[in-house]
This record gives C-alpha cells, sequence and structure tokens, in this order.
C-alpha cells in the first residue's frame, strides 16, 4: 500500500508476514475512522517493530513545543500551581509516539532493537552527576536547589535529559507508572501504544488505587480521625479533611526546614523524605476525588488503615487514552476482545489477531494429571504433584527450567522438598530479578521456582527447555475488589486465568527456533481451555498434546 504504514518499516529489517498483516489491518483501521486498534499478536510476532513502524510513520513534534520541554518552562507553575504554558502545549498539534510498557526490562528490549529510541524511567534509576553516591531522586534531598537548576539548565543531569527527548522525539518507550506521573498537558501523541494491554486493567487499578497507613500518618504527627460511617457523602468528607490536614503538615515541615541548620543534613534528608512521602499521598487522594463520580471505589479498613481501589476502570480509562490521537493496545493474550475492551471502557475499534510463525510442535503443552487443585484440596494433592515434578525435573536433568507455583503456599511446600542446589527458588520479599541472574549465570541445569513469572521474563534458548505449570492461576478471591467482580461475572475471573496461563506458557519459546516442553499439572487448567476453546487463539490450542 503505497503511502501506508509498511512504507515506513525500518528500513534495516525485513518484515515477516504477521507483522504486514497487522500493518496493513493497523492502516485499514486508521483510514476507516477508528481510533482505537487491539493487535492479539504471539510471542516472536515482532510487536516492537509495529510500534517503531508508527513512530516512524508519525509527525516530528513541533518546534514551539521542543523550546517549552527544552528550557523546562513547560513545567513552570504559577503562584496557584497551574503550569504556565499549559495551553500552549495543548493547542499543539499531538505528533511522535509512545510505547507503553509494564516493566523497565521490555523497555529495555526497545532500546535493544532501536538506536533511536529514548527510554524514560523512574529517578531513582540515573546516578547523579553531580554526586556519584546518590541517584537522581535524592538529589533534591541533599544538594542545594540552585545547584541542581543550574545543573538542568546546562543539561547535565541524565534523568532530565531523558525526559526531555522522551517529549520531544519521535519515538520514547516509558512504563505505565512513569507516564502516569507526567503533566498532562506535556505527553500527548498521535500514536500511543499499549504494549502488554492484557494487564491494562490491572494497571489502572494500580494507578486509582491508594493505601493509607495509619501508622505511618501518625509518626508524623497526623492524626487520622475515627472512620464512622461508610456512605459515600461521608467518605468523601473524610478524605477532604485528611486532604487539610496533609497540606498543613506540609506547611509544617517546610517551615523546619528553613530552620534547620545546613550542618544537621540527616534531619534535613528525613524531613524532605517525609514531604516527599506526603505529597505523594496527597495527589493520590486528589486523584481518587477528582474521579470518584466515574467509578465505584471500594474500601477496606482494618487497625492499620485503609485501602481505596476502583471497582472498574472502564470510566477512568480515559485519563490513558486521551493522550493518544490512535491507540494501538497489543498482546499476546487478548481473551475475548469484546469484554476485554468493555472493560476498559472501548466501544468502537477494529480487532486484529496475527497467526504465530512458530512451530507449535517446537512448543509443546502436556497436560499430565486429571488432579484438580484448588484451595480446598490443594494440601491434600500436593504430595501427589510432587512425584511427577520430580520425575518430570529428572527426565530434563541435564536443562534449564521453570516451575511456576501461581502462589506462595506451593512456593514453599516445593522448596521443603525440592532441597537440591539445582532449584533456585524465590522466597518471599526476594526480587525475580535476583534468582534471574543466579539462573543465567548457572552453567548447571538449574530450575526457578516462583509464583510470579508468568509476563515479563525472557527465559529463551537454554535457559529454559521446560516448565512446569502447577497450578492454574485464578487471582485471589480474598481481594475484596476480586471477589465482587468474580461474581457479576465469572467470565471475567476465567479469562483472567486463561491470559495469565497464556503469559506462563509463552515464557520458553522467544523465537522460531526457539523450543520448549510445557507440563500442565492442574485438572481444571484442561477443563477451562476445553470449555473456552472457541475464545483462545488458535496458535495456543495448536499446541496442546
Amino acid at each position: 500500500m503505497v503511502g501506508g504504514l509498511l512504507d515506513s518499516f525500518p528500513d534495516e529489517y525485513t518484515p515477516n508476514p504477521a507483522q504486514i498483516k497487522l500493518l496493513k489491518h493497523i492502516d485499514q483501521a486508521f483510514r476507516d475512522g477508528y481510533k482505537f486498534v487491539v493487535c492479539n499478536a504471539p510471542t516472536g510476532s515482532g510487536k516492537s517493530f509495529i510500534s517503531k513502524t508508527l513512530a516512524n510513520k508519525s509527525k516530528e513534534p513541533p518546534e514551539n513545543f521542543k523550546d517549552l520541554i527544552t528550557s523546562y518552562t513547560a513545567f513552570k507553575r504559577d503562584q496557584t500551581g497551574s503550569f504556565i504554558h499549559e495551553e500552549e502545549c495543548q493547542d499543539e498539534v499531538s505528533a511522535g509516539a509512545s510505547a507503553l510498557t509494564i516493566t523497565k526490562a521490555l523497555q529495555d528490549q526497545y532500546k535493544d532493537l532501536f538506536n533511536d529510541v529514548t527510554v524514560l524511567k523512574g529517578k531513582s534509576n540515573y546516578v547523579s552527576t553531580i554526586d556519584s553516591n546518590i541517584d537522581v531522586e535524592l538529589e533534591s534531598l541533599i544538594i542545594p536547589k540552585n545547584i541542581i537548576e543550574d545543573h538542568r539548565r546546562r543539561h547535565k543531569c541524565p534523568y532530565h535529559n531523558d525526559r526531555r527527548d522522551a517529549l520531544t522525539n519521535k519515538f520514547a518507550a516509558l512504563n505505565y507508572n512513569m507516564f502516569f506521573s507526567l503533566p498532562d498537558h506535556v505527553k500527548n501523541r498521535e500514536y500511543l501504544i499499549c504494549d502488554e494491554a492484557a494487564e491494562l486493567e490491572d494497571q489502572l487499578v494500580k494507578e486509582f488505587s491508594c493505601n493509607i497507613n495509619f501508622q505511618m500518618l501518625s509518626r508524623m504527627g497526623i492524626v487520622v480521625r475515627p472512620f464512622y460511617s461508610k456512605n459515600n457523602v461521608n467518605v468523601i468528607k473524610w478524605i477532604n479533611n485528611l486532604l487539610v490536614d496533609l497540606n498543613d503538615k506540609i506547611d509544617e515541615l517546610r517551615d523546619k526546614i528553613n530552620n534547620i541548620g545546613s550542618n544537621n543534613k540527616k534531619y534535613l534528608i528525613e524531613t524532605k523524605k517525609q514531604i516527599v512521602g506526603i505529597r505523594n499521598l496527597h495527589s493520590k487522594l486528589s486523584l481518587i476525588i477528582e474521579t470518584w463520580n466515574d467509578s465505584e471505589y471500594l474500601f477496606e479498613t482494618n487497625k492499620d488503615g485503609i485501602m481505596f481501589m476502583p471497582l472498574k476502570v472502564n470510566k477512568l480509562s480515559d485519563h490513558l487514552f486521551k493522550h493518544g490521537d490512535k491507540v494501538i493496545l497489543m498482546s499476546a493474550t487478548i481473551i475475548d476482545p469484546v469484554n476485554f475492551c468493555k472493560s476498559l471502557g472501548i466501544d468502537k475499534f477494529k480487532y486484529v489477531e496475527a497467526e504465530s510463525s512458530f512451530d507449535a510442535k517446537n512448543a509443546p503443552i502436556h497436560c499430565t494429571t486429571k488432579v484438580k487443585l484448588n484451595y480446598h484440596n490443594l494440601k491434600r494433592s500436593l504430595p501427589k504433584i510432587i512425584k511427577q515434578i520430580k520425575q518430570i525435573c529428572d527426565f530434563h536433568k541435564n536443562d534449564k527450567g521453570i516451575i511456576h507455583t501461581h502462589n506462595n503456599t506451593i512456593t514453599s511446600f516445593l522448596s521443603n522438598k525440592l532441597t537440591d542446589d539445582r532449584f533456585l527458588i524465590r522466597e518471599p520479599g526476594v526480587r525475580n530479578e535476583m534468582i534471574l541472574e543466579q539462573h543465567l549465570k548457572n552453567n548447571d541445569p538449574t530450575v526457578l521456582i516462583s509464583p510470579s513469572m508468568s509476563h515479563g521474563v525472557d527465559l529463551k534458548d537454554d535457559l529454559a527447555r521446560f516448565q512446569i505449570i502447577v497450578k492454574a492461576p485464578y487471582l485471589p478471591t480474598k481481594d475484596k475488589r476480586i471477589e465482587k467482580l468474580m461474581k457479576g461475572d465469572f467470565n471475567w475471573y476465567t479469562n483472567k486465568m486463561l491470559c495469565s496461563l497464556i503469559q506462563s506458557c509463552g515464557r520458553g519459546v522467544r523465537s522460531e527456533k526457539d523450543h520448549c516442553i510445557t507440563y500442565i499439572l492442574d485438572g481444571a487448567i484442561v477443563e477451562s481451555v476445553v470449555n473456552n476453546k472457541h475464545k483462545l487463539p488458535k496458535y495456543f490450542i495448536d499446541r496442546f498434546l
């Protein structure tokens, strides 16, 4: 298609059949007036290249906008807290493309592929060039304001340089948290690409949730009034009263800073940290008040505090989608696209599904048992399962692999039964990155055991020649939000499980030449797959033996 998206495919690469199909359908959808395109594309189909093509096709940000960002004037506020150049930025034509990811690892994948993409992460990921012993986030707590501002003006701050480039270049990769944290008026784009879109609902829930810790506030001298009534009027009144108290505490701490001598650095840093913490809480609560009428907010109270969270995000999603003239939602695990879009408040969309270029024979899925693992029979059934796990691991004694446990109970059980040094167990409180690094560097056939490596983990080639899925990855029903949604729509609950299942099954096969065997030990998975075969991707069904 002359003048179409295919013409903007990266010159140094040749598009594969899946990419050609996706780009043709995306192009036609935009020509037909669709704002939203949902792309279900399996691992290895080259979704990153779709993002790069859209960026190549996009308009260059206007020079006036670039000047406002580069000079930092786009971020200046007046005495009321309003951005001085907000209208000027919003009047500009949307340009460029932002690819939003779940993890920093996915951002890095974009950088590895394309030299001209700007990756923007949180301040804690950048080492200060003023003091190499601290990160950029701590600069404002330690270093005088005038020195920091001068440093930024001379473009010597790595974070602010990346922020400038991310907003003024045609292509940027940000994680969702980072994107939400930017001021609204600086992040409008021609193309907004939501990567790993199957997880977007959870990301929006996280963004619009707030956890209030009574003990933490008490330590700072903020007395939280008792939470008597749970009707909406009184809850809003309670939040507004707390917002006033938080503002008062910020003013009080600022006065303290002015009276603290420069020699008392430790107390100064601690006070500034308190201000940052209170300010973040204030922002979260303000957002909830702002969106209270757009969503049914749930709240859980206990002796430690209160957690606010939205039940649904269908009326909150526009806080994200409004920043893209055209929005592409990409994932390998879109289950039931109609209900997927409904949950995100999308009425009109174009759905495109790409076929896998992988040979299903290289990634077979074996269902090895009819035992159904659930909350009630878990302890009784696990001893039966352990024998199978040992047999599979013995069969693959020379291979690296991974065991997906789904929850800490199963992880703990396996850690007591699989005591060989071969097994690397992700204990509670331990980051996945730590044991992944051990797994990567170890020459022995190590096996990862983790409840939380179903997505965002790339176990290519010899890093995983086999994987075991112990239990169906259903969401925990003890969660108030999940319990309520499940009772209202069990299909939503099942779809969430199937989405996580597909993600897990995709960890070990990352390219056309890669191969990995998956073993499923929970009979409940087999039943769900059979019952929902009609809405699962063909490439996934083809893998079952």
